[in-house]
């Protein structure tokens, strides 16, 4: 039976929501107040109102059907523009469209049980955010890009400033169930964390990742406290991880950025049995990479990017076995860790067989009619490029040994088919449907999109399917093999 308090709830929280859109966005148009001022009132009074609602309702099922629909309108908002002070001096921004997302997807995963985490979630985005917005915009003069939005050092700051007294004073204020579960130490390394994911977010994504990863952490460590040091050992390892490799130059800010984050929630959950195979394979995947560079740059000038990783690089290459460790938390399964193992030899086998197919020039051939192609261009294959391949994913598969309850034999037969498999799958797409562009002054076919100081011109494949996406592909197929071959 609903609480007819719910009804009223809702319909209220509704009504303020478009009172202070309609507002907010005149009070912009006629230029009295600051577009970002205005856009962040608007954000603060929704998301908080949202916060809230987690709280005090007695039936989610009328926060869920109303989340959904929101989700439905919201995306029609943004879609036809309809709030469009909401973008600002920016590009195409769909934080009003993940924010009830978001909602909605706490909802469902972590259910009525689990208010006191929703609600807590997003207070840190409605305040946090906020104030981190405001304070960027009119206190700062220096701003940084680590993706596409521009975001200030004070900004940040404030972030964490408030994230860590929202953590460690609501609970407590409010006696929150879990409240004497949660450490200090714990509470400001995930608002580092936090904060992290809120300056790498462009395009309203944090509006998404902040509220669901907080939730995702908090509900996880509040249910075993006990592992709550394994993740602040995990994310200071990470930190240390992120800052050597960016000063080797293994990675660019923006792929720091997003190891950092990667790498703290596999070694923050996880601990070494899934620290160590994702070590293994950034490592001496990035040594390899200067090694080949030293020895033939000339390839270079085929590749969309160089040997120094981003933050696209990462998460195509990275992303999966992120969501793995997580689903392991839930779903504690020997079938999870195999999975993460043979998408991770996929990666790494495409890796070392670009890698150690071009350290010299050598003849490569397409992988569809085996002609001679030249060297670098997707979809081409080798001799010692095949032979690094299954080197890349036996390597992988060795990494993960020890934790493995079936024939090592086996095993290794396994992930090193699955790597080696995933690592064609990947050429096969280049030959194929990958994107592919043409240098107009040397006729070359390139992944790049400036060769030879000129635009270049788009030749075949998918234009939105690039070499990062080809990567992502290759651990998915990895992965879903594995369960082929288990089965």
């Amino acid at each position: 039976m609903i609480e007819h308090s719910d009804y009223f709830y809702l319909v209220f929280f509704v009504l303020i929501i478009l009172a202070s859109g309609v507002i907010s966005e005149g009070l912009a148009k006629k230029q009295i107040l600051h577009k970002e001022l205005a856009r962040k009132i608007f954000h603060f009074i929704a998301v908080l109102l949202a916060a809230y609602s987690a709280y005090v309702f007695v039936d989610y099922k009328v926060l869920i059907v109303a989340s959904s629909i929101a989700v439905v309108l919201t995306f029609i908002a943004v879609y036809k523009n309809l709030i469009p002070s909401i973008h600002h001096d920016r590009e195409l921004s769909w934080g009003i469209f993940l924010f009830p997302l978001a909602f909605f997807i706490s909802l469902i995963l972590l259910g009525k049980e689990n208010r006191e985490i929703i609600s807590l979630s997003f207070l840190v985005l409605a305040l946090s955010d906020s104030l981190a917005a405001i304070t960027g915009t009119f206190l700062s003069k220096n701003f940084f890009r680590l993706t596409s939005d521009k975001k200030s050092l004070i900004g940040s700051i404030t972030f964490f400033i408030v994230t860590i007294i929202i953590l460690t004073v609501i609970p407590r204020e409010l006696n929150f169930s879990f409240e004497a579960y949660l450490s200090f130490e714990f509470l400001v390394v995930l608002a580092l964390v936090l904060t992290v994911f809120e300056a790498v977010s462009s395009k309203g994504l944090d509006n998404f990742f902040v509220p669901t990863v907080s939730s995702i952490l908090l509900l996880i460590y509040t249910k075993d406290p006990l592992i709550q040091s394994q993740f602040v050992i995990g994310v200071f390892l990470a930190l240390i991880v992120a800052v050597l490799s960016y000063k080797a130059k293994f990675l660019t800010k923006d792929g720091s950025a997003a190891t950092f984050l990667l790498a703290g929630i596999v070694f923050g959950l996880g601990g070494w049995k899934w620290s160590l195979p994702i070590l293994t394979f950034f490592i001496l995947s990035s040594l390899l990479s200067k090694i080949r560079k030293s020895k033939n740059e000339e390839v270079e000038l085929h590749f969309e990017k160089t040997g120094t990783r981003d933050y696209l690089q990462v998460i195509a290459n990275g992303g999966i076995g992120g969501l793995l460790v997580i689903l392991d938390q839930f779903a504690d399964s020997n079938l999870i860790y195999l999975i993460y193992i043979a998408s991770l030899a996929a990666v790494c086998a495409d890796t070392w067989a670009t890698e150690i197919g071009t350290l010299k020039k050598r003849t490569t051939y397409n992988i569809l009619n085996f002609k001679p192609v030249q060297q670098g261009i997707s979809g081409g294959i080798s001799v010692y490029g095949t032979v690094g391949a299954i080197l890349g994913a036996f390597v992988i598969a060795v990494s993960g040994i020890f934790w493995i309850d079936i024939f090592y034999m086996e095993y290794l037969l396994l992930i090193v088919i699955t790597g080696l498999v995933g690592s064609l799958f990947d050429s096969i797409l280049g030959a194929t449907i990958q994107s592919q562009n043409k240098c107009l002054v040397c006729n070359s076919i390139t992944e790049k999109k400036i060769h030879c100081g000129e635009q270049t011109f788009h030749h075949n494949g998918f234009k939105w399917l690039n070499n990062d996406m080809v990567n992502f592909f290759a651990g998915l197929s990895g992965g879903l093999l594995i369960l082929v071959l288990v089965w």
